[in-house]
């Protein structure tokens, strides 16, 4: 395998990790919320505050999973 290829394997899956941390933890917030509003008979409130959870949580993983290639290890 190439230098170049090895280059765009890379990118790749740094890409499709950070398409996941955003779709798992904003779906899973909206899907969790929503069970939960329904099992409660709290509309909007479990919807909000997991959507926001999930897109924390999101915003976390995306940072940590792009910190090795900013050069701020530590």
């Amino acid at each position: 395998m190439s230098n170049n290829d090895r280059k765009s394997m890379r990118a790749f899956v740094l890409v499709s990790t950070i398409t996941s941390y955003v779709l798992g933890g904003i779906l899973g917030g909206v899907f969790l919320g929503l069970w939960l509003d329904n099992m409660f008979g709290a509309e909007p409130l479990f919807l909000i505050v997991f959507l926001l959870f999930g897109m924390g949580t999101s915003t976390y993983g995306i940072y940590k999973v792009v910190q090795p290639f900013l050069g701020d290890d530590e």
